[in-house]
């Protein structure tokens, strides 16, 4: 079996640390990730995602180095605690460019199916774009 990974890279022109707000503030995340956040940033921490239309799933917080790296895992049921359901980690590391801007690298590992991640995929090319509009405004 393969190893399914999923790499995403962003060329923003907004700061570090507008971008670090934008994927770590709930109030934000609710803005292009999800309709609703709630994010306990420390390593340990309970976080939820909320989409009207596929529920509520539940994430651990593992890793916080402000503002340059975030690592937190999730799993791939709605409305299942945390503990008792496979979880994918998603990384995102956050590089200033030379004469400004940020590099965003995203990466999300530990997919069981192929389908999990064929969704997921599809949803951060979608999720993303959305970030990008945000920055973008």
């Amino acid at each position: 079996m393969s190893e399914r990974t999923i790499e995403k890279v962003l060329e923003l022109d907004v700061t570090v640390d507008r971008v670090w707000r934008a994927i770590t503030d709930p109030a934000e995340l609710a803005r292009w990730f999800g309709d609703e956040a709630e994010f306990d940033l420390r390593p340990g921490g309970d976080a939820f995602m909320t989409w009207k239309n596929h529920g509520r799933y539940a994430m651990r917080v593992e890793e916080v180095d402000r503002p340059r790296r975030l690592v937190w895992s999730w799993v791939h049921d709605p409305g299942v605690a945390f503990e008792d359901a496979p979880a994918t980690r998603v990384e995102w590391t956050l590089t200033p460019r030379e004469g400004g801007g940020t590099t965003l690298r995203l990466r999300e590992t530990g997919f069981r199916t192929d389908l999990h991640y064929r969704q997921n995929t599809e949803g951060w090319d979608a999720e993303l774009g959305e970030l990008v509009t945000l920055l973008s405004s």
